[in-house]
């Protein structure tokens, strides 16, 4: 069902004036527990309208932390999808938590008179407009306070790097509660009056259908669905007569070879491939939320697509840098935004420190959590976690989170998602997870890898091989290219999926203890 912007507008007034009428006013917290939706997106809208400040859940997390976390927001009212609204309501009651419970998408039936006048001047720039617990891969949830000025500058900024236009269609995609996605697929097309299709699901045959039907032209994601996509494309190659096969290597070749030259021909050589592919109205693909591999960003711009990278956090509302569509450097990821400042904390002999920002999209703080933001915020900058340098013209390069570096008894500093990266390189691994682990005789640690292989892809390439055999091979390759002090000593495949946050990032703390 398609919704104009001037439906979508009365039905924010109406929900507005309902959350004033209601008696919630200038400052309350108002919770949504849902999938995505069109009524997400318009409660959400509808809350800020009204004055409220929302608190948008995570809809995967276990109903203890999401308990746990609208006790902790002391929300007053949480709205929820039928999915979830029973059980909400039964448990909140059951543990005596004072918040009502209501069907997202039920608007009473009532005049829209006042709206206007009850929310004109409900709410000014630097007031509160959201509260995000990130769910992060340490276990531990922190609110995060952004004002609407926070949500704002960042918007703009955004839209001065990439032109979006009035007939742009992004895909809705990722989970609506996480900054990313409601920032860059949410508030953007609407400050530019583009359209936004919501998703069928996840899955890669859905997304390329959801392109084709729709007529997408701005696909925003985090790397894995770059990848599956990729890998679907590749399939799909692998499976062609001969003949194609030959052909699509040829191509491939000229293109990169051209690209070397600063020449783009790879719009043109792979056009019929993109058509056959349904992704021929794709203009720009944006990748966020964690690190895209280098031979995926080559993959789309070998073909002629713009896959553009960038960088943030939830604390920065969230955008810090992107790459410019037509100056992206594959493996950066980007200048700052217009009006952030980037600066690289003492930094080592390699020009390596922390990356630290400032700007009017930082946060306010942690909610109710001064002792946590104080380690954050820091004379104005915030200090953001993550290990980095600048080059020459600007551009950021990350090289892992500074909690995970691994330090070793000579002084060395290993990131583990560097090796991560160079391991789920080669096409037998889906990805992997490596870690410090002590030695069994306390002499120290010994770097260990616990791999995810694809099992498709060795029985089709590698018949003779047990995927043992293959990360055997993989570990081995590894090691022989690699420094003594980054070799793996230890490594085991595991058996099904990663566990991961809504955004796709393997929860590290749930794997320290693996190898002990």
């Amino acid at each position: 069902m398609a919704q104009s912007y001037r439906e979508v507008a009365q039905d924010i007034n109406r929900r507005a004036a309902e959350f004033v009428r209601g008696g919630f006013g200038k400052g309350d917290l108002i919770a949504i527990l849902s999938e995505n939706s069109c009524d997400w997106v318009i409660a959400y809208l509808a809350i800020l309208q009204a004055g409220c400040v929302v608190v948008p859940l995570d809809s995967i997390m276990s109903l203890p932390d999401i308990l746990h976390i609208l006790e902790l927001s002391r929300a007053k009212l949480v709205l929820c999808s039928e999915r979830f609204e029973a059980q909400c309501r039964e448990q909140l009651e059951r543990t005596g938590i004072a918040i009502s419970v209501r069907l997202l998408g039920h608007v009473l039936d009532e005049p829209e008179t006042q709206t206007a006048e009850a929310c004109a001047d409900a709410a000014m720039p630097s007031d509160l407009a959201a509260v995000i617990f990130t769910s992060g891969t340490t276990g531990h949830s922190k609110g995060v306070m952004l004002t609407h000025e926070n949500l704002v500058s960042n918007v703009l900024a955004c839209c001065e790097v990439c032109e979006i236009r009035h007939a742009d269609n992004f895909l809705l995609l990722l989970p609506l509660h996480h900054t990313f996605a409601s920032t860059v697929t949410m508030l953007l097309p609407i400050a530019k009056g583009a359209r936004a299709t919501l998703a069928t699901s996840y899955r890669s045959r859905d997304i390329v259908d959801d392109i084709r039907v729709s007529g997408v032209t701005v696909l925003v994601g985090v790397p894995q669905i770059f990848e599956n996509v990729m890998n679907g494309m590749l399939r799909a190659i692998e499976s062609a007569p001969k003949a194609k096969r030959t052909l699509f290597g040829l191509l491939t070749f000229a293109a990169q070879l051209a690209r070397r030259v600063g020449w783009h021909l790879g719009k043109a050589l792979f056009e019929s491939m993109r058509v056959k592919a349904g992704l021929d109205t794709i203009r720009l693909m944006v990748s966020g939320g964690a690190a895209l591999p280098p031979e995926v960003n080559q993959f789309f711009e070998t073909l002629g697509f713009t896959l553009i990278q960038g960088y943030g956090l939830t604390e920065c509302s969230p955008v810090l840098s992107v790459n410019p569509p037509s100056r992206n450097k594959i493996g950066s990821v980007g200048p700052a935004l217009s009006g952030v400042t980037l600066r690289i904390k003492d930094a080592n002999s390699a020009g390596i420190g922390e990356v630290c920002a400032s700007g009017p999209n930082i946060m306010q703080g942690y909610f109710e959590n001064a002792e946590a933001s104080s380690r954050v915020l820091v004379d104005g900058w915030f200090y953001t976690g993550d290990a980095g340098f600048l080059d020459r013209d600007g551009y950021l390069y990350l090289t892992g989170r500074l909690k995970n570096v691994i330090v070793t008894s000579a002084g060395k500093n290993i990131y583990p998602e560097e090796i991560e990266a160079k391991l789920a390189g080669d096409a037998a691994v889906v990805e992997a997870l490596v870690l410090s682990v002590p030695r069994k005789d306390g002499s120290g640690e010994r770097l260990c890898a616990l791999l995810k292989m694809d099992d498709e892809h060795i029985n089709l390439h590698l018949p003779h091989k047990t995927p043992d055999q293959t990360a055997e091979e993989v570990i081995k390759h590894f090691n022989h290219n690699s420094p003594a002090y980054q070799r793996i000593r230890e490594w085991q495949i595991l058996a099904g999926e990663f566990e991961k946050t809504s955004t796709r990032k393997i929860k590290r703390f749930l794997y320290h203890n693996y190898f002990q």
